[in-house]
């Protein structure tokens, strides 16, 4: 660290065309100007600059490349304070620019930014960092500008300037700055760059910042959008990609950011629920109510935390923290405020309380509001199921979900097709149950499972649809190659249309698979029995019935009064 610190407070002497003379406004200049060491995690320095900060609350400018790779970075002001750097406020890569904030409870020195751009031959100052061998400006003019972004300079100055000077303010006349020096295109250049500080001012994240890669090339926290919506979404594409630790302070920011926002504190309780800190939870829920202009989401949003809380395993109740209080809190978010939403909160409550009959009736009532979707009758059909209703209810409110779309159905369809089929196979109506299964293949394409063509084997074998079963099989086998059961099931769909070696094949498949799976010997057994093999297949339903398998003990007695048996 000693080192470090040498670094930043002894920059080397900086050659130039230096001025007889600094301009009255020098001195305060060159107490915003900075000496940067940036470090990676374990504090190893990799890289030393300069920059100069453009505001009082500790915001300044430097090259992107002296920050990339960087998880720490410190600076020494011109007054010789050190700062540690807390957040990246912006990139780009482009411009070669990097926009961030230190930690600071006072106010910084800083440059003022040119509400301008310069002109072509304008006089121009160049100020280096300054040390005791060096302390003077440098003389310059603008040889020539290029605008881009419609109102900001690219600024080609009149000589070269050594690379020590990279990241040095050019001021004007007036003392403001007007640009930023870049890093030389090649040795053997004859004239120097800089780019606009005040596009450098503008530079911010946003809420998809977190897929941005030139921002997390650099692996120090960044700063938050200024739009609370921004906000939001910025929160919710960080989570996955966050630490724990940085997450709750981007958490804090947003709460420091915007005090007077319910939201803030009650994304934080999220958080500490999460990590088991209820304490801490409470309090940011008491703090959201506070500010809360409408109170409706706050208790909306409690009643969803401790929902899901308590749907948590393991989760031990805190002080009245249980599934009535979520309960409470949403029929409280109601009647300050009676949208359909609160009503959908109970309802799933409700359900997780196991009132079947009540949650049904919240359910219910939705599908009159603007709220009315397939969602809610499938929500309502489960309740019954769950209550023990007759199956025809059931599928009346699934023929319901089904009828909330229409042909050709879109893929939002699946879950209603695949809830009604499932239904009608346990009405032993199978071919409509093949209508909704062929409909939902068609809606999921490659993420079917295995199970699924097993499902439809099933009832398309009550439907004595021979070949489509033997086809769903088979898709099913090549799926799941070491499921013993879909093995077994081939060994019966071929002993149906009385391929008997092609059924034992499969059947002594899946005895290999799992050498406890009663089903599959008892299926060898009667294959043999058939194949006249009468030995071999006594011996393999014995096996069957020493394993469990009743329906081969039922055989063997019946192979002993001289009767056959299907599998």
């Amino acid at each position: 660290m000693k080192k470090i610190i040498f670094i930043l407070t002894c920059l080397s002497t900086l050659g130039g065309h230096l001025v007889a003379q600094n301009p009255k406004w020098f001195k305060k200049a060159a107490k915003a100007q900075i000496s940067i060491v940036t470090m990676n995690e374990k504090g190893d320095m990799l890289q030393s600059g300069s920059g100069f900060f453009i505001d009082k609350n500790g915001t300044a400018l430097a090259d992107y490349q002296l920050f990339k790779q960087a998880s720490k970075a410190k600076v020494v002001s011109g007054e010789g304070k050190e700062y540690e750097v807390e957040a990246i406020v912006g990139v780009s890569s482009l411009y070669d620019l990097v926009k961030f904030r230190v930690k600071t409870d006072k106010d910084t020195p800083a440059l003022t930014i040119s509400d301008r751009m310069g002109v072509k031959h304008e006089h121009v100052y160049v100020l280096p960092y300054p040390t005791k061998e060096n302390k003077m400006c440098v003389n310059d003019t603008l040889h020539d500008i290029q605008k881009f972004n419609e109102k900001y300079g690219y600024y080609t100055l009149g000589r070269p300037l050594d690379e020590k000077y990279l990241n040095s303010p050019v001021m004007d006349e007036e003392g403001e700055v007007l640009g930023m020096i870049q890093r030389k295109a090649n040795a053997s250049a004859t004239t120097s760059y800089a780019v606009s500080v005040a596009y450098g001012n503008t530079l911010c994240t946003n809420g998809m910042s977190s897929a941005d890669n030139d921002l997390n090339a650099i692996h120090i926290r960044k700063a938050l959008p200024a739009d609370e919506a921004d906000i939001r979404t910025f929160l919710f594409m960080t989570a996955a990609r966050s630490d724990s630790a940085t997450y709750n302070q981007y958490l804090n920011d947003y709460a420091e950011q915007f005090p007077k926002s319910s939201e803030p504190y009650t994304q934080r309780a999220d958080f500490y629920m999460a990590h088991g800190n209820y304490a801490a939870a409470e309090e940011d829920m008491n703090a959201a109510m506070d500010v809360a202009e409408k109170k409706d989401e706050v208790y909306y949003a409690f009643s969803k935390l401790l929902y899901e809380l308590n749907l948590k395993p393991g989760y031990t109740v805190y002080k009245d923290w249980d599934m009535n209080k979520s309960l409470s809190l949403a029929g409280e978010a109601y009647k300050q405020n009676p949208l359909p939403l609160y009503t959908l909160q109970e309802g799933n409550t409700l359900y997780a309380l196991k009132d079947y009959e009540k949650a049904f009736e919240k359910y219910l009532s939705l599908t009159g509001t603007n709220m009315r979707s397939a969602n809610l009758f499938l929500y309502a059909a489960q309740c019954k199921r769950m209550a023990g209703a007759d199956t025809l209810q059931i599928l009346a409110l699934q023929d319901s979900a089904v009828a909330c779309f229409s042909k050709p159905y879109l893929k939002d369809a699946a879950p209603a097709l695949l809830e009604r089929s499932n239904t009608l196979l346990a009405l032993g109506r199978y071919r409509d149950a093949i209508l909704d299964l062929n409909e939902y293949e068609h809606l999921m394409g490659d993420e079917l499972t295995a199970y699924f063509y097993y499902r439809r084997e099933q009832a398309e074998m009550q439907c004595r649809m021979f070949q489509q079963a033997v086809d769903d099989i088979d898709r099913a086998i090549r799926m799941e190659p070491k499921e013993p059961l879909y093995h077994a099931e081939r060994a019966v769909v071929y002993y149906r249309i009385g391929e008997f070696a092609e059924a034992l094949s499969s059947a002594k498949k899946s005895a290999e698979l799992n050498p406890e799976f009663g089903d599959a010997y008892r299926l060898m057994g009667i294959c043999q029995l058939k194949l006249n093999r009468r030995e071999e297949g006594l011996a393999h339903l014995k096996k069957a019935a020493e394993l469990g398998d009743e329906s081969a003990q039922a055989i063997l007695q019946s192979e002993e009064a001289g009767n056959g048996e299907k599998p």
